[in-house]
């Protein structure tokens, strides 16, 4: 195959061009965009690029995946769509703020920035991260597989609907999943509990991990949902049993404080004795 004329495609295209797809070229650099004011998609996946020129300011997609770049310069204001997945970034830039999706899954990434609040798709699995920012309320598609995550924020997003988080070091999940969520991918952890299962989940794969020997796989949510309850009261059983005196010691000063009779030295004629006790 011969080497693509990357100056002869470019001298053909008109300035007011809005979609350039230079995508399996095997290029390795990309020439200057600046002529192109009215760009808005630009494809250039799987090439060889290790970098990219000045991004034009109304491109709004930039997809250049399955590359060798190892960092993003500034990204236009209007990107609604970053998908930079499987090459060697191990940091992000600031990301726009109307961004609405982001795939930047099989980097090297060890740490985010500030998450845009209009996101609704994210993914960033296979990377090298421990810790997640805040996550945007609204997002609904959410891949964080392959990391090194010991534990999820504990209030997940609202309207989130998939979420995949296997293959990572969680000893738990939030106490409380999203009441939309439909589909929960959380095998290959060392989970010892599940919380309660919300009603629209429709998928569910918890296996490699040690919850998995105590309540078995069942294709049927509403089973493994009343395991669930009856395993995660007797783990609030055994804790509390087994902390009980480290409880006491710890309540001791405030139950004697509160309970002593001396609160109720300070007694009015106004005051309902009944109210008072009942508080007592």
């Amino acid at each position: 195959m011969g080497e693509y004329n990357i100056k002869k495609y470019f001298d053909s295209l008109p300035d007011n061009v809005e979609i350039i797809n230079l995508s399996n070229k095997y290029l390795g650099y990309l020439p200057d965009l600046s002529r192109f004011k009215k760009l808005e998609i630009l494809y250039c996946d799987c090439d060889e690029l290790t970098s990219l020129p000045i991004l034009p300011e109304n491109l709004k997609e930039l997809h250049c995946g399955n590359n060798n770049l190892t960092s993003l310069s500034n990204l236009p204001k209007k990107l609604i769509i970053l998908s930079c997945e499987y090459n060697k970034l191990t940091s992000l830039p600031v990301l726009p703020e109307n961004l609405k999706e982001l795939y930047c899954y099989n980097n090297k990434l060890t740490s985010l920035p500030v998450l845009p609040e209009n996101l609704k798709e994210f993914s960033c699995s296979n990377n090298k991260l421990t810790l997640l920012p805040v996550l945007p309320e609204n997002l609904k598609w959410l891949n964080l597989s392959g990391n090194k995550l010991t534990s999820l924020p504990p209030v997940l997003p609202k309207n989130l609907q998939f979420l995949y988080c296997n293959n990572n070091n969680l000893m738990s999940l939030p106490p409380v999943l999203p009441e939309n969520l439909e589909r929960l991918y959380c095998y290959t952890n060392k989970l010892i509990s599940l919380p309660i299962l919300p009603e629209n989940l429709k998928t569910l794969y918890y296996y490699c991990n040690p919850i998995s020997n105590i309540i078995p796989y069942n294709n049927n949510l509403n089973i493994i949902n009343k395991n669930i309850i009856i395993w995660n009261n007797f783990l609030h059983l055994f804790y509390c049993l087994k902390y009980r005196k480290r409880f006491l010691r710890m309540m001791e000063p405030v139950i004697k404080k509160r309970y002593h009779p001396s609160y109720l030295y300070n007694l009015n004629e106004q005051d309902d004795l009944d109210e008072k006790l009942n508080e007592w």
